[in-house]
C-alpha cells in the first residue's frame, strides 16, 4: 500500500505553493494557464534545477534559487517543445530509412526472413527473458509483437491485398512497413552478425548501432508522447565513436572507450543531437 499522502491542490492552491518556495510570478492569470496547459507535476521538472542545493546530500531543498522567475521557466518549457519537434522530424526519417534496411538486408537473406528463425542469428534468437509472469526465447516474444502489429494493421489496404492474393506469411518488404521504430530496433537485433553489420555499414560501428537504436527509439517515445526533455537523462544511453563526436573533438586522441564514455553526451540528448542530423543524411536519399 502506497505511504503517498500529498493532498490534492487546486490551480490557485498550486500557484501559491510556486509562490511560497521564491519564484516570482508577475502574471498570476498567465501562470494560472500554464499550469492548465501543462500541469504542476510536468512544470516542476523545469523547475528542479533552480532549487537550491541540499547542503548535506546530493538532493535539493524545497525552496528556489534567489532570482526564480516563471517567466524563464515558461522560456525553457517553449524551447523544449521545439526541441522535440526537432527530435522526432529526424527520428522519422531515420524510421523510414531504418525499415527500408532491414527489408534490405533481410530481403536478401529470404523473402520470409522475419519471421524464420533460421535466416536470424541463433545465438540472440535463443536468449531467454521473462515478461511479467511469462519466460520466452527472444524470437517466441519478436513473433508475438510482428503478430499483434499485422493484426492492428488488418484493416490497412496493402496488407489485405496481399494476404488475399498470396496469403501467410507477408514478404519481408511488405511486413516491414507495419514495423514500429521498436519492432526495427528488435529486428536488428536478432539478425544475425553479418546481416547487422551490413545493416551498420557506412553509420556506425555494429557494436554501437544497437545501442543508438535503442536510444533514437526512447527519444522519439518521448517526442511523440510530449514527455519532458530538456534536462532528462537517457535510460537507454548511446555508445559514442570518436566520429560521432563535434569536429573541434575529432582531433584529440582517446586511448579507449573509457574516455569516450566519459563525454557528457553519453549521458543525455547531446549524443543524439550530435549524429542525428549526420545520420539522417548518410541515411535519408535527397537529405
Amino acid at each position: 500500500m502506497s505511504t503517498y499522502s500529498k493532498p490534492h491542490l487546486t490551480y490557485q492552491q498550486q500557484l501559491a505553493l510556486i509562490k511560497s518556495r521564491g519564484t516570482a510570478c508577475p502574471d498570476d492569470a498567465g501562470a494560472i494557464r500554464l499550469l492548465e496547459a501543462i500541469g504542476y507535476y510536468n512544470l516542476t521538472g523545469y523547475l528542479y534545477p533552480y532549487r537550491r542545493p541540499a547542503p548535506s546530500s546530493k538532493g535539493r531543498l524545497d525552496v528556489f534559487r534567489p532570482g526564480t522567475d516563471l517567466r524563464d521557466v515558461e522560456t525553457l518549457i517553449e524551447y523544449d517543445r521545439q526541441l522535440r519537434n526537432c527530435l522526432l522530424d529526424g527520428a522519422r526519417l531515420i524510421e523510414v530509412a531504418a525499415r527500408a534496411r532491414v527489408a534490405y538486408v533481410l530481403g536478401q537473406r529470404d523473402l520470409f526472413a522475419h519471421v524464420a528463425m533460421k535466416c536470424l542469428g541463433k545465438m540472440a534468437c535463443g536468449r531467454r527473458f521473462a515478461r511479467g509472469k511469462r519466460t520466452d526465447t527472444a524470437f517466441n516474444w519478436w513473433l508475438a509483437k510482428y503478430n499483434s502489429l499485422q493484426e492492428r494493421a488488418q484493416k490497412e489496404p496493402f496488407v489485405g491485398h496481399n494476404l488475399t492474393k498470396y496469403g501467410q506469411p507477408l514478404a519481408i518488404w511488405i511486413a516491414c512497413e507495419l514495423f514500429d521504430f521498436g519492432a526495427v530496433t528488435d529486428i536488428y537485433e536478432l539478425m544475425p552478425y553479418s546481416d547487422r553489420k551490413a545493416w551498420a555499414a557506412g553509420l556506425s560501428a555494429e557494436r554501437t548501432m544497437r545501442t543508438w537504436l535503442r536510444s533514437m527509439n526512447h527519444v522519439r517515445n518521448a517526442c511523440a508522447h510530449n514527455k519532458r526533455l530538456w534536462n532528462r537523462v537517457l535510460t537507454v544511453k548511446p555508445a559514442l565513436q570518436a566520429r560521432d563526436l563535434p569536429a573541434d573533438w575529432q582531433d584529440k586522441a582517446y586511448p579507449g572507450e573509457a574516455e569516450l564514455a566519459a563525454y557528457p553526451a553519453a549521458n543525455d540528448l547531446d549524443g543524439l543531437r550530435i549524429d542525428l542530423p549526420g545520420l539522417s543524411a548518410r541515411d535519408v536519399p535527397g537529405r
